[in-house]
C-alpha cells in the first residue's frame, strides 16, 4: 500500500520548476470532456473542479465539451460547449465533431462506465469515443473513475451479469486504446495491467485529490450533546439508508437531539428510492435535503458533526470520503475494499464498521458524537492530509504528462 506521502510523490515537481532558465513552456490547448454543472450528471463535481484548476493555470487554454443542453447560465470564465446528451447514441458523432472543431493538443476524458449513458447501446457507443478520438489523431487521456471488475452486479441491479461481464471486458479494452489512462487507486492500476496486459507506462495511478485550495474545518461544538450526522450521495443501489436508519435509532437512545441529514438524490437506476425512504421514516430527527448544488456544499459539510457512508459496495474511489476529509470531518464508513485502500493509500482517518452491522455502525457514531476531543484530533489529521492532496498538485502531474506526450507527438509528426 502507498501512504499519503509517496502517493503525492508520484506527481513529481512542476514543469515550471523543472524548466531550464529562460525556457518557454508551450501552452497546451486542452479539451476536457466531462459532465459539467449545472448538469447533475455523473462526475459533474469532479469535472467542475478539474476545469476550475485548469482555468487558473497559465500553461493551459481550456475548452469544456460538456453534456447538455443547459437551461441555466454557464459558470463565468469558462468556455463551455454543450455537445453531447446523456443516453444519446449520437454522442459517438457529436463529441468527435466538437473535438475536430476545437483542434486541441490534448483531449482529456473525465468518465466512468456510465457517464455518457445508462442504456446499454448508448453507453457502449460512448465508451468508444476516446478510441475514436485517438484514431482521429488527437492525444487522448482518460481519468477512469471505475474499474469494471469491481462493480457489484447485484447492487447495480444488473439483470444479465454474464452478458454484462463480457461487455464490460470489451468496453475496458476499448478505453485502454486511449494514449494514457489514469485510475485513482493503486489496485485498479494493478488489475488493469494484470487483466489486459497493457504497457505499464500507459496506465497511471494518481490520487483523487481534494477540491478546495484551502481545506476548511467544520466547527466543533464542545458544549452541544449529539450533533448532526450527514449522509450524502446518490441513493438506492450500493448506497442505501435502511441500515443507517436502524443505527440512528440506537444513537437516538444515547443522544436524543442528534439529527440525521440525508443529502443527495436517487440513483438513476433506482427512481423513487428517496421518496419511499421519506415515507417510511417515522424519526422526526431525520431531514431530507434532496440534491445540493455545488455552491451550497460548504454550508452543508460545515454544519455536520460526523459523516456516515452506509455503503454495501463501491466500484471506485469515494468522492464523498475526500469531501469529508477536506472539511476535517470524522468519517464512519463500511469496511469495504475500495474505501479501506483509499484510506490507507492517502492516510485519511476513517472509523470502519463491518458492512451490514447496524450495531457496530451505531457504536462508531456514538463514540465520535460523545467525544469532542476525539473529533478534534481526527479533524486536525484529515485537514493535514487534505492539504497534501490539493487539486493543483494533482492536476500538475497530469499537465507534466500532457506536455511530454504532446511534445512527443509533435516530434513524431515532423519526422513523418
Amino acid at each position: 500500500m502507498l501512504n499519503s506521502d509517496n502517493a503525492i510523490s508520484l506527481l513529481g515537481e512542476s514543469p515550471a520548476a523543472g524548466a531550464k532558465a529562460g525556457q518557454v513552456l508551450r501552452t497546451i490547448k486542452l479539451s476536457l470532456v466531462t459532465s459539467f454543472p449545472p448538469s447533475k450528471g455523473d462526475l459533474n463535481e469532479y469535472g467542475f473542479h478539474l476545469a476550475r484548476t485548469l482555468q487558473g493555470d497559465e500553461r493551459v487554454s481550456l475548452t469544456i465539451l460538456a453534456d447538455g443542453p443547459s437551461t441555466q447560465s454557464e459558470s463565468a470564465g469558462f468556455d463551455v460547449r454543450r455537445c453531447w446528451r446523456f443516453n444519446s447514441i449520437s454522442n459517438l458523432v457529436r463529441v468527435p465533431r466538437a473535438i475536430l472543431k476545437t483542434r486541441p493538443d490534448v483531449v482529456w476524458f473525465n468518465i466512468g462506465f456510465s457517464t455518457f449513458a445508462r442504456e446499454p447501446l448508448a453507453a457502449f457507443l460512448g465508451i468508444m469515443i476516446p478510441a475514436l478520438t485517438r484514431l482521429l489523431g488527437f492525444y487522448t487521456h482518460i481519468t477512469l473513475h471505475t474499474v469494471f471488475e469491481r462493480i457489484d452486479f447485484q447492487d447495480a441491479g444488473i439483470r444479465w451479469p454474464g452478458l454484462y461481464r463480457a461487455a464490460g471486458r470489451i468496453a475496458t479494452r476499448l478505453l485502454l486504446l486511449a494514449n494514457d489512462v489514469t485510475v485513482l487507486l493503486p489496485s485498479f492500476r494493478a488489475e488493469l495491467l494484470k487483466n489486459y496486459r497493457r504497457q505499464s507506462e500507459r496506465v497511471h495511478f494518481r490520487p483523487h485529490g481534494i477540491f478546495l485550495d484551502l481545506p476548511h474545518a467544520a466547527p466543533l461544538e464542545q458544549e452541544r450533546e449529539g450533533g448532526v450526522v450527514l449522509a450524502f450521495g446518490y441513493w438506492g443501489t450500493y448506497k442505501r439508508l435502511e441500515l443507517l436508519f436502524e443505527a440512528m435509532d440506537k444513537v437516538g437512545e444515547k443522544f436524543p437531539s442528534t439529527t440525521l441529514v440525508v443529502a443527495g438524490k436517487n440513483h438513476p437506476s433506482t427512481p423513487g428510492y428517496i421518496e419511499a425512504m421519506r415515507e417510511r421514516c417515522i424519526n422526526k430527527n431525520v431531514r431530507f435535503l434532496g440534491y445540493v448544488a455545488e455552491q451550497d456544499l460548504v454550508t452543508l459539510f460545515r454544519s455536520a458533526t460526523v459523516l456516515a457512508l452506509p455503503y454495501s459496495s463501491a466500484a471506485g474511489v469515494s468522492g464523498v470520503v475526500h469531501q469529508g476529509c477536506q472539511y476535517g470531518l470524522p468519517i464512519v464508513a463500511a469496511d469495504i475494499a475500495e474505501i479501506r485502500e483509499s484510506a490507507e493509500a492517502e492516510g485519511i482517518a476513517i472509523n470502519f464498521y463491518p458492512p451490514g452491522d447496524a450495531q457496530m455502525l451505531a457504536g462508531q457514531l456514538i463514540q465520535l458524537l460523545e467525544s469532542t476531543e476525539l473529533r478534534r484530533s481526527i479533524s486536525k489529521h484529515n485537514l493535514l492530509i487534505a492539504q497534501s492532496m490539493q487539486f493543483p498538485k494533482i492536476v500538475d502531474g497530469y499537465l507534466q504528462l500532457f506536455q511530454e506526450r504532446a511534445a512527443g507527438l509533435r516530434k513524431q509528426a515532423k519526422s513523418t
